[in-house]
Formats: structure tokens, sequence, C-alpha cells
């Protein structure tokens, strides 16, 4: 079986195509385990060897990394993909629907369960968790997302999804790769010093690939993560056995810590961020993960794209046993990691995918095979709130008993259109381009942070601080707002939160003030703009160039 070619896609889609089915899942697999494995340094290795070594670093030449870094937005977009198939049908129930509970008699969900949406439909009560996020608006469904052509195929269609492709189109970069690719045409040689992405588990290595190849950093899974963060290193140099080989395991692993390029950002973000202890993060490793998303964004690395994963969906058997603790674990991982980020939750945008739906009748193992749609969730202050596309209850009642597959009603790259367009502000044309061709975004999914209509309410402590232009390549222009006189310090800190400059440290008056930032003697970088008084303080980043 060849993934790689244009033939129909391989029915391994039921438990009744054994081999096939498995074949599939070993592609899936091997493909991403090799692919992580070459983009956990960041895009860093080596060529040659001993004095004469070079580092090349693959992700230095990409325009994706550098524009979404320089993009006149602070806003992020992390990407959780629920791996192996979600079943949507038993996720965002349509508990009025005849034909749904006549072709689940067993593993249809009663409609008392459930956390009710509107009158048609209903969260599994397992995602009770989300109640106040729907209820406060921040969260959105979008039925029965997919594409034309579907494959059933766990391989093709993870790709598909991550790259924004046709069905017949066979693509090595991912749409979030070429949104940067797009934004900043024009693109200097000197590359970030930080990740534009961070890829943590499994999720697909497309959502971390542009034009040129990786992007940012990637983590195997969340352990990895917090090794760097507690030690700086991915690999202890110490941990060798005192022998010829272990010198040479030692050498290897000083290169290897030493050749990511991205390691000092990451690891100061990681040490100057602190999760919430009140947070309330369930177990398992989707909640490890956005725990280790949320301490980088609170530590202020100013990373855009954010991709985890949380697997164990593809439920061809005893379905009731294994899919509720799965979307239990969704529900309070993002409940957390909302409750985690606080004040920054706001320009934290947080989506799901799954590569396919899977069939409207139940099987005879009391699970679900692979079919084709399924839906979006979409979380954060940003989302209209709400329910988005057909649903599939009206669909389900008119579908022939022969026909088991809940057609698309949203194509998923509508979805993507709504993210490039409104959330990180791409014109018309580039978005068409990324995604290749005009896909229409979603009217109200995202709200857009490029049309104000009203001046945004003061903060309750009075304070307001801003940069620009960030990032600077000289100087910049330090805005400052207070609703009472002060004493106030205005410092500029690395990102381990060491000062690095103090520009103002007297009385000021209420009101507005400018105050000028020379980036003339700082090494190009992430640093810390802090505003301190008495009564209060904000810290916003900056980005120095060269």
């Amino acid at each position: 079986m060849c993934d790689r070619s244009h033939a129909a896609p391989p029915r391994a889609i039921s438990l009744d195509h054994g081999r096939d089915h498995d074949r599939d899942h070993a592609a899936w697999n091997r493909r991403d385990f090799l692919t992580g494995a070459t983009t956990a340094a960041a895009g860093a290795f080596l060529l040659g060897s001993g004095a004469s070594a070079q580092t090349v670093r693959a992700s230095s030449h990409t325009p994706l990394l550098r524009s979404l870094g320089r993009a006149e937005t602070d806003r992020m977009l992390v990407i959780i993909q629920l791996g192996g198939g979600n079943d949507g049908l038993n996720m965002v129930v349509p508990y009025t629907s005849d034909a749904y509970y006549r072709r689940r008699p067993q593993i249809g969900q009663a409609a008392s369960s459930l956390l009710t949406l509107d009158g048609d439909y209903g969260l599994n009560g397992a995602m009770a968790g989300l109640e106040t996020m729907w209820g406060d608006g921040d969260l959105a469904v979008i039925h029965s997302a997919g594409y034309p052509d579907h494959s059933r195929s766990h391989f093709r269609s993870t790709d598909i999804w991550a790259s924004a492709s046709n069905a017949n189109e066979q693509r090595t970069d991912g749409w979030t790769g070429r949104w940067v690719d797009r934004a900043f045409p024009s693109h200097v040689a000197e590359p970030l010093p930080y990740p534009v992405a961070i890829r943590i588990g499994g999720a697909s290595s497309l959502l971390v690939r542009g034009a040129g190849g990786a992007l940012g950093m990637s983590f195997s899974n969340p352990d990895q993560f917090d090794r760097l963060a507690q030690t700086g290193q991915f690999y202890d140099e110490a941990a060798v056995p005192a022998t010829l080989a272990g010198d040479e395991l030692r050498f290897v692993r000083e290169i290897y810590n030493s050749g990511l390029r991205y390691r000092d950002a990451v690891y100061q973000a990681s040490q100057a961020g602190e999760n919430d202890g009140e947070a309330g993060y369930p177990g398992g490793g989707l909640a490890s993960s956005l725990a280790s998303v949320a301490r980088l964004i609170k530590g202020g690395l100013p990373s855009r794209i954010y991709a985890v994963s949380i697997g164990g969906f593809d439920t061809h058997s005893d379905q009731l046993d294994r899919q509720p603790g799965l979307l239990r674990e969704i529900a309070e991982s993002v409940r957390a990691f909302t409750a985690d980020l606080g004040a920054d939750a706001g320009r934290v945008l947080t989506m799901t995918f799954s590569e396919f739906g899977r069939t409207i009748s139940q099987n005879g193992a009391a699970g679900t095979d692979h079919a084709e749609a399924s839906p979006m969730l979409v979380f954060g202050g940003g989302v209209g709130g709400g329910l988005y596309g057909d649903g599939p209850g009206s669909v389900l009642d008119s579908l022939p008993n022969n026909q088991n597959a809940l057609p698309m009603s949203v194509d998923f790259r509508r979805v993507y259109a709504s993210v490039l367009a409104e959330w990180f502000g791409m014109s018309g044309a580039d978005t068409a381009d990324v995604l290749g061709g005009g896909f229409e975004p979603l009217a109200g999914l995202v709200e857009s942070p490029f049309t104000v209509d009203a001046a945004p309410a003061p903060p309750a402590d009075g304070l307001r601080l801003s940069v620009a232009p960030n990032p600077v390549a000289g100087r910049a222009r330090i805005a400052v707002t207070l609703d009472a006189p002060a004493l106030a310090t205005v410092e500029v800190a690395d990102v381990g939160g060491r000062t690095v400059r103090v520009l103002h440290d007297r009385a000021l008056a209420a009101g507005d003030h400018a105050i000028a930032f020379d980036s003339a003697g700082l090494a190009a970088g992430l640093y810390l703009v802090r505003l301190r008084t008495p009564g209060a303080s904000r810290t916003v980043t900056v980005t120095v160039v060269r």
C-alpha cells in the first residue's frame, strides 16, 4: 500500500481490513517518527566532523519563521490534533434525530446525558467542563467539517488536513508554513532568535513545516520539553558511562544540545513562566502539553503557532469504553489551559481537528469505522460562539441506510481562512494563495483584531504600556499611560528577567507619556519591557532585530 500515489485511497477503514489497516497505522506512525526526529533539533544538524563541522539550520532560510515573528499581532494559535479519527456524532450529538438512535442502538448518547447546545444538538456529557465556555460565547462548533473526495486513510487524510491541500494533491509543507511564506515575501536574511512554531507530542509534523523545511522546534513528547525546561538541555551530558564510548556519547550530546538554535529562548521563557497551581489540569499527555504551552506563553515567548495532540480515537470496538475518557481529557485540559493563561487567554485561539469522522452506523464490535466529515471545535475569547454549518440531524433522517458516511457541510479550509484572515489579519489574496483557492471565511467565527470600532476600556489599575515599532531595529517609542501620578520605573529585561536597561525611574504625572528606547548595543533577541508603579505593573515583549 502506497499513500504517495494518486490512486484511490486504500480501503483500510474497518477492522475487517486488518492487515491494510495495520499498515496504514504503521506508515502514519513511521513517517511522523522520522520527521519528528529530524525537526526535534529545530532544523539544526551537522555536516562534516571535528573542527570542520558546520551547523546547518534548515529553519534559518524559511520566511515562515520571520514573517510570523514580525506580524503586526501578538495573537497565537494552538492546534489540537485528535489522532485516529474522532467519532463526531458521539461528540456533538443530534439528539432529536430518530435515525441517529436507530443506527446506533448500543452506542447512541442519551439526550439526558448531554451538555445541551440548542434545541437539536448537545455535547457529549464527558465534555461538561466546557459548559462555562459555551455559556460565555467562547466555544464554537463547526458541524461536519471535511473536504471533497475524502480519504479514509489515517496517513493520507492527516496530511490533507495539515497541508490544507486537495485530496489529489501531494504537499510537503503545512498551511501554517505557507501563511508565513506569503506574509513576508521580502524577508531579511537573518533568522529570528526564537521559534515561531512549536510542536509538542504526536501532532502532524507538517504543521511545523514551511516551504524551506522545518519550522521552529519540535518535542517528541511533554517529557522532552520538561527536560529542557529543567536543565536547559535535551540530553544530560553527564549521564554517560565512564568509558571511551561514554566520552563519544557525551560529545554527541554536547553537539546536539548546543546545536539547538532556539534552545536558549525556549529555556529562558520556560523559566520565566509559571503554571497556575489552581488551574486544575487533569492527568494525561494533552494536559501536560497544554501546560507546557501555557508556561511558554506566560514566560514571554512570542511563538505564534503551537501544535499538540491526543491520540486513541480509532474506536473500531468498545467505543463507549474509550471515547468518553478522551473527550473528558480534551474538555478538562482546555478549560485548565484557559484558566492558566489568565490575562493572556484573550490572545490565544485554540482549535481541534481530526483526520476524519466515523461511520453513521455502529459496527458489530460496538464501535465505528472510518468515514468522512467530523466537527471541529474552536475556543477562546476571540471566538464568536455558537454552531456553524448545517448540522447532521436532518441529513441523517434523509439518508438511505446503505449510506454510512456523513457528508461534508463545511470545507475545513473555510475555518483555516477565518484564522488567517480574521485572527492573523492576512489579506484575501494571500489567504487564497496559502489555501490553494478562495475559501470564504465563516462569518462571525473569529473576531478580527484589525477593525476597531471603539477604544478599548482602560484596565482596572489604569496602566497601559506598548512599544512601537515591534520588532525594533534601532529606536522605538514606549507609550505609557497612568490614570494617577505615581513613581514609575520603565526597564528592559532579558527573558530570564534580568534588567539590561533602565529607561525611566522617577515620578510621572497622570496621562500619556512617550519614553524613547534605543536598542543599540543589545544583541538580537526577545526582551521584556516592564512598567512598575507602587500599586501595579505591566509587561510587554519586544523583539530586537539586526
